[in-house]
């Protein structure tokens, strides 16, 4: 298994995981809100249970399922602020250009801003890649 890859990829949802997990929690208040106005819905009829039983079944379903995608996107996004803090600001810098806003001429932006060469710039990249997927997972190909 080569673990750089699986640290690209990563890398790469960074963006998709910061707006999943702001939407999710959008669903998730979203869903309480709901749940909260089935219960006074029900408290003023009284009478009426089956109705209500498969609604609020519905709600709690869909509010676990919530919860459970939100700790998936966390736990990505934990995996990715880890891996990132023990990285120079430089490196942080290349990980996040290449990677994650993947920009077009980027070698070319950095080479500008930090005065390296080319071949050095792509050295540099290796060389975070790598720190970074060792932060995440501890190794890098089995």
């Amino acid at each position: 298994m080569d673990y750089k890859k699986y640290a690209k990829e990563l890398l790469c949802r960074k963006k998709n995981l910061v707006s999943a997990l702001s939407a999710i929690n959008a669903e998730l208040e979203s869903l309480e809100n709901e749940k909260c106005a089935c219960k006074s819905s029900a408290c003023r009829r009284a009478g009426e249970d089956g109705d209500y039983t498969g609604r609020i079944i519905n709600i709690v379903s869909s509010i676990e399922d919530c919860r459970l995608r939100r700790s998936v996107v966390e736990r990505e996004l934990t995996m990715i602020e880890k891996g990132m803090s023990g990285l120079s600001d430089y490196q942080k810098d290349l990980l996040e250009r290449f990677f994650v806003e993947r920009d077009t001429r980027v070698a070319d932006a950095i080479m500008e801003r930090y005065y390296k060469e080319r071949s050095s710039v792509y050295r540099d990249r290796n060389r975070a890649l790598e720190e970074f997927t060792r932060s995440v997972y501890g190794v890098l190909q089995l």
